[in-house]
């Protein structure tokens, strides 16, 4: 070959760092990872500090899970859960107060007319409320009471002002805007409430913490395992019985664990309690107080409509036997209180309303003989053996019990929602220490080795 040819050969093609170069470098550090002693080291610490750091991500979703759905029950859910509550009750209770105005006539006090128009306004300012929060499961009934609402008031006040001119239509008028509460208005607010009640349900399902919780705690043991493990190993390679680095990231997870479990657990018992002691039985309380408001205005009712108030009358009384019958509403309720003090007030609620049936059957037996002054008299008496006072009676004890469950909801609440108020940042601080602590433990034994 001549030189000339020698000079224009072509030149070896250069190694070109490839998919195969990389799949060789992979192997080559695996395979020292398994066969010396550094490569076991620094294989170890790299499963560590990722136990240790998937360990953190896992908690900190479940804190932050936690507390938003603790923070829920307390700012949100909590609060138009009662909006709904109450506006079911302004509307029940005002219907009752139109009937009972409606059959006094003239006689009728001011403050039962300043009732009933508190009671729209108390209706007004709960819907504004739970309006303003709708979020579409409930937008169709919000709109139904919105427009619902002047119509029905408005049916009221012709009825009244009727009355007073001693025209007969106006009990007529009576009956269909008590008609329209009851087939339009009541059954929209009831959807309302349930929706409300769902939601608060749910945001207390989420502060139980649930299965992130218990993904958290798991996550931590197995954090706390990798850790002992990597000391372990390095005092035996070493000789080395305390590595202070690894030592402080097993007590920075360790804290977080025990931390962990005790706020998180704070939090899922006190939410449990504020269920079961508070929101459980508070709803029981609630409808039977909504079924007592019904079953009044039914008396009402039936006076008013005299001859045809057979339907009114029927109503009453299927709802008095789900109210004070046999494992009815307020057995129930007792059942759900247990031992609380509000068991004492549901009984007395109890009681006061058996002892309005049968202040009622006097009543019918009066009106059904022709003596309908009395019956009316008799039923919108306010003594403790008359038609209101009883009622008031029943009332008053449905309130107390409705309150002090209401309070014992609201305080589990506010407590379980303060027990995680920095765990979120702990749980952040506490991984850095540890995934730090990893690090700054394991980094002076591998150079060692070189």
């Amino acid at each position: 070959m001549s030189v000339t040819e020698e000079r224009s050969a072509p030149p070896a093609p250069a190694t070109r760092a490839g998919p195969s170069g990389w799949r060789a470098r992979t192997a080559e550090l695996a395979e020292l990872g398994r066969t010396t002693r550094v490569g076991q080291l620094a294989r170890a610490a790299l499963v560590t500090l990722l136990v240790v750091l998937v360990a953190g991500v896992v908690t900190l979703v479940a804190v932050l899970r936690t507390q938003a759905a603790a923070a829920d029950v307390v700012e949100r859910s909590g609060p138009l859960t009662a909006s709904a509550q109450e506006l079911y009750r302004a509307l029940s209770d005002a219907d009752a107060s139109a009937g009972q105005g409606f059959l006094l006539g003239e006689a009728e006090p001011a403050s039962l007319r300043l009732r009933y128009q508190t009671d729209l306004a108390a209706a007004g300012s709960a819907l504004a409320v739970v309006g303003s929060a709708s979020d579409g499961g409930d937008a169709a009934a919000v709109t139904t009471l919105a427009q619902g609402v002047p119509v029905y008031a408005g049916l009221v006040e012709t009825a009244r002002t009727a009355d007073r001119q001693g025209l007969t239509y106006g009990a007529a008028y009576l009956r269909e805007a008590s008609s329209f509460l009851r087939t339009a208005l009541l059954p929209a607010a009831q959807q309302i409430y349930d929706v409300r009640s769902g939601e608060l349900a749910d945001a207390q399902a989420g502060a139980d913490g649930g299965v992130w919780s218990v993904l958290a705690l798991l996550a931590l043991v197995a954090a706390l395992v990798a850790v002992w493990r990597l000391h372990r190993r390095i005092a035996h390679t070493t000789r080395r019985r305390l590595t202070p680095g690894v030592a402080l990231a097993g007590g920075a997870v360790a804290l977080l664990t025990v931390w962990g479990v005790l706020a998180l657990g704070a939090c899922a018992l006190l939410t449990a309690n504020a269920r079961d002691a508070g929101t459980g039985p508070n709803r029981e309380l609630v409808a039977a107080r909504f079924a007592v408001l019904q079953s009044r205005s039914d008396e009402v009712l039936t006076l008013v409509a005299r001859s045809t108030g057979g339907a009114y009358e029927q109503d009453y009384v299927r709802r008095s036997v789900g109210l004070y019958g046999w494992q009815g509403q307020l057995d129930r309720a007792r059942a759900e209180v247990g031992d609380g003090p509000e068991a004492g007030d549901a009984a007395a609620a109890q009681e006061a309303g058996r002892r309005g049936i049968v202040v009622h059957n006097l009543v019918r037996t009066l009106d059904v003989s022709g003596q309908y002054d009395l019956a009316v008299a008799l039923a919108l008496g306010t003594a403790a053996d008359a038609g209101q006072g009883s009622v008031e009676q029943v009332q008053d004890a449905l309130d107390r019990a409705i309150t002090g469950t209401a309070g014992t909801a609201a305080d589990a609440a506010r407590t379980a929602d303060a027990t995680t108020t920095l765990l979120g940042v702990g749980t952040v601080v506490l991984v850095l220490v540890a995934l730090g602590g990893v690090a700054a433990g394991v980094w002076p034994r591998l150079q060692e080795y070189r």
